[in-house]
């Protein structure tokens, strides 16, 4: 019983050494390097050299090198690299996938980050068996997290990594025992489009809600900003605010500087407190170290 994991990052790094764990054979691990906006801690392809596991890139992903491998299953984790459809045929057991979000809705790409900036109160994780579709083949397991107001992207990742690791540990055995039970999903669901990091930038007529939800939602290499002096300021990190207070001004002023580092910047309908920002790729600051004057227009 042999099966190729295809996957990357943190999440296939943490899902590969489970199903090492699980005594499970891996004949051939395939992933790809990281774009050039993103920084990953870990890899598969760390669990592979330990494992001695052999390593492919996308561009030996073939039909044929598969049906020689004639794997029983293909485990897909953290790949969003296209690969022909022919191999969905090719093991016993499928090509399963992990897709992070509750299918089918926020089918596609970045489907945490829009979870969060789309302000959904819950997510999680689904594993399902692929088929020629974007995420629409049977569900096999699923598990549920909340999103809580002040968790970030990297908090829920976090929290999606884990939850990840349990359905491998449940059903990959299943799966290959031949005991997994599938369910079909509906046809309708919702997509999540690619992000690039212009989308990022923050329209200060928006709602403070609408604002603090990107920036809680946005990647840690393309961090939400607004334009400052001709540069991008980055706002790393902000706050609701909880007082009632009314705040009078034009959206994107500067309404007040606190003593603790942070400012108050007025939005569409209120203020939305920003502790830490960072100009340009210059180290992270307290908000009142750039943003100094009530003056400041952003």
């Amino acid at each position: 019983m042999g099966i190729i994991f295809i996957g990357s990052q943190q999440i296939g790094h943490d899902c590969l050494k489970e199903v090492v764990n699980l005594g499970i054979r891996v004949d051939a691990v395939f992933t790809f390097k990281p774009d050039p906006h993103e920084i990953w801690e870990k890899n598969v392809d760390i669990i592979a050299k330990e494992n001695h596991i052999p390593i492919y890139l996308p561009n030996e992903l073939t039909v044929e090198r598969i049906r020689k491998m004639n794997p029983d299953m293909i485990l897909v984790v953290g790949y969003r690299k296209i690969f022909p459809k022919e191999i969905l045929s090719v093991p016993k057991y499928g090509v399963i996938g992990l897709h992070a979000s509750l299918l089918p809705h926020l089918r596609g790409h970045a489907p945490l980050n829009w979870a969060i900036i789309n302000g959904d109160a819950e997510t999680g994780i689904t594993m399902f068996k692929m088929n020629d579709g974007i995420d629409t083949g049977d569900i096999i397991g699923q598990r549920h997290t909340k999103i809580e107001t002040n968790m970030t992207i990297a908090d829920l990742k976090e929290i999606i990594q884990r939850l990840a690791v349990e359905l491998v540990s449940e059903f990959v055995p299943r799966i290959i025992s031949g005991k997994a039970v599938m369910s079909k999903q509906p046809l309708e669901g919702t997509y999540g489009c690619p992000r690039i990091p212009d989308d990022s930038k923050i329209n200060w007529n928006d709602k403070t809600i609408k604002i603090y939800n990107l920036i809680r939602g946005c990647e840690k290499t393309y961090a939400a900003f607004t334009i400052f002096n001709n540069r991008k300021l980055y706002i790393r990190k902000a706050e609701l605010v909880s007082d009632e207070k009314k705040y009078f001004g034009t959206p994107g002023q500067v309404g007040m500087i606190n003593r603790d580092g942070s400012v108050l910047v007025i939005t569409g309908d209120g203020v939305l407190k920003i502790l830490k920002v960072s100009l340009g790729d210059e180290n992270e600051v307290d908000a009142k170290m750039i943003l100094n004057s009530t003056k400041m227009r952003l």
